[in-house]
């Protein structure tokens, strides 16, 4: 699934290819995508130029010159992709732009959804978004976790609480801080938590430098553990011991045991 960092990639393709651009037509292949009208897409969007781009966590905002915003979520698979003569299989929405090319939403699985707004905020509103992880404060991840009982993984997974930590973000952050999973958040001390945020901050930054490409993250980062990549390793790499899987919260959970002690109770 795309999470903040493949967003922020798709947003700098999307800043480096379709921004300025006019929209001429929009080709709806596949309604099942649009979480708003056609009528409405095609109001905010044809003869209108793409002008602004933000994104929120897992969300790409795209402003255009109709003062709307297209929202994009991409879901388990979605992509974008610019092109002139070379459409992609799974375009479900696209884009002819004056200069000739198009772009075009391609997803797979049509778990991706794009919608319109009247802004960035109210859409944050109406999801009830968090700041974007990527920009937010200490201070805030403080005052959204506290007084918070629930498991530490769940609630980093909670978009209310840190917009765009996805299920490996969440596993790495927790490992790089040697908290279980499964430890309540009331139970963390001040700098416990202090140092989940400092890591939150560190792997999300690590991980937009180098693309969301996971085969380029650090050699010690923990989701080289999860089958994902060319290292493909089933041990920590900070005691050797074999990485142990578990459900937390319903998802797949990857964790080191020893490093990771549980709370005790």
């Amino acid at each position: 699934m795309p999470e903040l960092p493949e967003v922020e990639r798709f947003k700098q393709y999307f800043e480096g290819t379709a921004l300025h651009q006019k929209v001429v037509q929009v080709e709806i292949a596949d309604a099942g995508v649009l979480a708003c009208t056609a009528e409405t897409l095609k109001e905010v969007a044809e003869k209108h130029t793409f002008d602004k781009t933000d994104r929120i966590g897992k969300y790409l905002f795209i402003e255009t010159s109709a003062d709307k915003v297209l929202m994009i979520h991409f879901g388990m698979s979605g992509s974008l992709k610019y092109y002139r003569d070379d459409p992609p299989r799974f375009g479900r929405v696209v884009f002819h732009l004056a200069n000739g090319f198009h772009l075009a939403f391609d997803c797979p699985r049509k778990f991706g959804r794009i919608d319109v707004a009247d802004n960035v905020k109210a859409y944050q509103a109406k999801k009830k978004l968090s700041t974007d992880a990527y920009k937010m404060s200490w201070e805030e991840f403080e005052q959204n976790t506290a007084g918070r009982k629930g498991l530490i993984k769940p609630l980093l997974l909670n978009q209310q609480v840190a917009a765009g930590v996805g299920n490996w973000i969440a596993d790495e952050i927790l490992f790089q801080a040697r908290v279980h999973p499964e430890t309540r958040t009331n139970k963390l001390s001040k700098n416990e938590l202090r140092l989940v945020y400092d890591k939150m901050r560190d792997i999300l930054q690590t991980a937009v430098s180098h693309e969301a490409n996971y085969n380029h993250y650090p050699k010690d980062y923990f989701i080289h553990r999860r089958g994902w990549t060319d290292q493909n390793t089933e041990n920590c790499p900070n005691c050797g011991t074999k990485v142990h899987y578990m459900k937390v919260g319903g998802r797949a959970t990857y964790l080191c045991e020893v490093c990771q002690e549980p709370q005790e109770v």
